[in-house]
């Protein structure tokens, strides 16, 4: 910045205030306004996005690590629950038992339920760290608006 009877932009002189009064002027004409704090909001304002996109991503990477937490979880009950049917003896086994026939169908939906929330928080973290809807419906497999459909928050 320059002196204070100089324009910070381009440094020309100020005009000289008019006999009447009124607040000393802080540039020499608009455009000199005008330019110097486009300048100032070009610099600074892109910092505070990269920090909100810092901020953002990481608190949506913490709800995928507990998504993806919770889908392991289930998966890992699940499979367990199948080895002690595979270690139980043939008889005490589902198809040989009376009950509900589609128990395994039964105990595999928490597991998709689960696998769809991670994947919607997959979705929202890649958003957040600067992904282009068409960078993830190439992964996904889907058009753009159907992605943004199922996906946006």
């Amino acid at each position: 910045m320059g002196a204070p009877d100089t324009c910070p932009h381009c440094g020309t002189p100020l005009p000289r205030p008019s006999p009447s009064g009124g607040r000393p002027r802080l540039y020499c004409n608009d455009q000199c306004r005008w330019n110097f704090h486009r300048s100032r909001t070009q610099r600074w304002c892109p910092l505070d996005q990269r920090h909100q996109r810092q901020t953002d991503t990481r608190r949506q990477r913490r709800h995928l690590r507990q998504q993806a937490e919770t889908l392991a979880s289930t998966a890992q009950r699940l499979a367990h629950d199948l080895r002690a049917e595979d270690l139980a003896q043939p008889t005490h086994q589902t198809g040989w038992t009376q009950g509900p026939i589609a128990g395994y169908t039964a105990a595999a939906l928490p597991l998709l339920s689960q696998a769809r929330a991670t994947l919607a928080a997959a979705v929202t973290t890649d958003r957040a760290a600067g992904a282009t809807w068409h960078e993830i419906v190439a992964v996904l497999g889907t058009s753009a608006d159907t992605a943004a459909r199922h996906y946006r928050t």
